[in-house]
């Protein structure tokens, strides 16, 4: 494993014991996904568990890609702040590192580091909050734009 590797799976790891750490004191919840990339128009599918405080949540997410003659996926730890915090709906902006794994059925398997950046809104006056969402995904050389709508629960 490489030393940037090592420092992206040590900031993950740590992401995630101060969400838990976070997620004590506040409420814990989980989100269901679904778009697509804009580079290739890959559709995708994703889960994640949402912990949070105030206006910080931090949201371990993995998503499935349907792509041809492969098998893709990413395993995602992002964080969001709310920046506009209405009661009907809010709006946020956040950050997050990952991996991309892409296995072709005929070839070697690759898994890329990524940094994403996040923006969008939600609705909060239902009991499935749906939200979209716009997330740009920093791969070296490969950047990517993905299209995503979810529920919150």
């Amino acid at each position: 494993m490489s030393r940037i590797s090592r420092i992206w799976l040590a900031a993950a790891l740590l992401a995630l014991a101060l969400g838990a750490r976070t997620a004590a004191a506040g409420p814990i919840g989980l989100q269901a996904t679904g778009g697509w990339y804009t580079d290739n128009h890959d559709f995708f599918l994703g889960a994640g568990a949402r912990m949070g405080l105030g206006s910080i949540t931090v949201i371990p997410n993995a998503e499935y890609l349907f792509v041809n003659n492969a098998k893709s996926w990413t395993l995602n730890v992002d964080g969001t702040m709310s920046v506009i915090p209405l009661g009907v709906a809010s709006g946020y902006v956040g950050a997050g590192i990952g991996w991309m794994t892409v296995d072709p059925d005929n070839g070697k398997s690759n898994t890329d580091s990524v940094f994403n950046l996040i923006a969008g809104a939600g609705l909060n006056t239902f009991p499935l909050k749906p939200f979209g969402q716009l997330k740009y995904v920093m791969k070296s050389g490969d950047d990517r734009l993905q299209f995503a709508a979810g529920v919150r629960f």
